[in-house]
């Protein structure tokens, strides 16, 4: 392996904090990038560097009726997967090795369908050869399965039809396969049994995957060349002199000193890749930061306004009147925080408008259970008032006496200039300090109504993320 792969503890971190991380303001690409990232570290680059030693996974892939079953078949001597005129033929992934699957493919294999052949004529050692459903078989998520297989190769050899050689699908999995680093090899399969004609064919096919990119030059050499054959009725495969080509190519690749250096190559391209996109999902985050403070200030500002007017209005007396009728009292202390927070919500709602943030009818006015809740709230403050007298050690008493206490409390609170008779001061003297912590347990329970109402909003911002995970989305060792 690579001297600079990163640890599997490393990697380790680096899984763990992607599962952590709120992209809620980030949009869906940092997103996609996330799942793509995470899914990369945890089936490829953690079992590969715990298992160093694994087989090297060789995926065969390519579009539908290119022939890529046929010619596993043809090098196997055996029919190990479907072929025929039915497109596609190979509906999920088919491995043949020798018994045991590398790390890297049993991680997916927890995911995918697919089996293992096991034979009696298995591949050369130190490779699993993967055949891989074209490009248009997906999963349940809508994810292409051999996008799936290709992530978590050390190899790939990407087969074309002479007849659909310029298919886009085909550059695309060779392109995807670069951008890890995996060692690419190209078959154009098919061909006529005229050689010149297949020179031809050849060289435009070379010309093509050179201008894309994906050979450094134009030269036939670079394509191995299979002409169609008669398929073996016993082991739906060509002769194995038709094919021997692709079977150096898999003998090559098998090798130790050239399995050990696909791997590191493959394992160094994709440590790059994952790096940069660390760092792109990094920026993204600090990014989705400032826009979460950006679009949090107004809420916090004019919710906190909200609480401080209501706050203020009860204990200024605006309800002394209501004093003596606990529901008239709750149904009005409820319908005037719901109005604070209708107010507050406009503001919020405008402000996000401004902002371009995502907004709706419903959150230019508050919530449509805040005063059904408010309500609630304010009737548990005034029945609590005997279970508070008793927390702070008073003495409530019982029948007559704790009725008066808790009129002359719930009086003092809403009317400050409330005069006491000689009963209710009798009985507030037994409860020293409950007055004035009924006034702070209202004005709690008020803050928490227009702070749920809030919620609307601060939900929609997403948690944020803790500066320690955005520190370990990094695969430097040293944190």
């Amino acid at each position: 392996m690579t001297d600079h792969a990163p640890s599997p503890e490393r990697l380790a971190a680096v899984a763990a904090a992607l599962e952590r991380i709120d992209l809620a303001l980030a949009g869906p690409e940092p997103v996609a990038l996330r799942d793509a990232t995470h899914r990369v570290v945890t089936d490829y680059l953690i079992p590969r560097t715990a298992h160093p030693d694994d087989d090297l996974v060789v995926a065969i892939v390519g579009v539908s009726g290119a022939g890529k079953s046929t010619l596993i078949n043809s090098i196997a001597r055996r029919r190990l997967t479907e072929t025929g005129t039915r497109r596609p033929t190979t509906l999920e992934p088919v491995a043949w090795g020798h018994g045991a699957l590398p790390a890297t493919l049993d991680a997916a294999r927890r995911r995918l369908p697919g089996r293992m052949v096991d034979t009696l004529r298995p591949p050369p050692d130190g490779v699993v050869i993967v055949d891989t459903p074209p490009p248009d078989v997906v999963d349940a998520a809508g994810t292409p399965v051999c996008d799936q297989i290709l992530d978590v190769a050390d190899a790939c050899i990407v087969v074309a039809g002479a007849a659909r050689y310029a298919d886009a699908a085909g550059f695309d999995l060779a392109a995807r396969a670069a951008r890890r680093g995996v060692a690419t090899s190209f078959v154009l399969n098919r061909l006529p049994p005229v050689a010149e004609l297949q020179r031809v064919l050849v060289a435009d096919y070379a010309a093509k995957l050179a201008r894309a990119g994906l050979i450094e030059r134009p030269e036939p050499g670079a394509v191995i060349a299979i002409a169609e054959g008669v398929v073996v009725p016993e082991r739906e495969g060509l002769a194995m002199e038709a094919v021997m080509g692709f079977r150096k190519e898999v003998e090559r690749l098998a090798d130790p000193q050239e399995r050990a250096r696909v791997a590191a190559f493959a394992v160094g391209g994709t440590t790059r890749l994952v790096a940069a996109a660390l760092a792109t999902l990094r920026g993204a985050l600090i990014a989705a930061e400032s826009r979460r403070v950006q679009l949090a200030d107004p809420i916090a500002l004019s919710y906190a306004d909200a609480t401080d007017r209501v706050v203020a209005a009860v204990r200024s007396g605006a309800f002394a009147e209501l004093k003596d009728d606990p529901d008239e009292l709750a149904a009005a202390l409820a319908a005037a925080t719901a109005r604070r927070a209708g107010r507050a919500a406009l503001q919020s709602a405008a402000s996000w408008e401004s902002a371009r943030a995502g907004t709706s009818k419903l959150l230019f006015t508050h919530g449509a259970e805040t005063p059904a809740a408010a309500r609630d709230r304010i009737r548990w403050w005034h029945d609590d008032i005997l279970r508070l007298a008793g927390e702070l050690g008073g003495r409530p008493g019982r029948g007559r006496r704790a009725a008066r206490l808790v009129r002359a409390t719930r009086a003092a609170v809403i009317d400050p200039a409330h005069v006491f008779d000689r009963k209710e001061r009798r009985v507030i003297g037994r409860n020293p300090g409950l007055v004035a912590a009924a006034a702070d347990r209202l004005a709690d329970e008020l803050a928490g109504i227009v702070a749920a109402d809030s919620a609307r909003f601060t939900a929609r911002l997403g948690a944020g993320t803790p500066w320690g995970v955005l520190a370990q989305l990094t695969l430097e060792e040293s944190m």
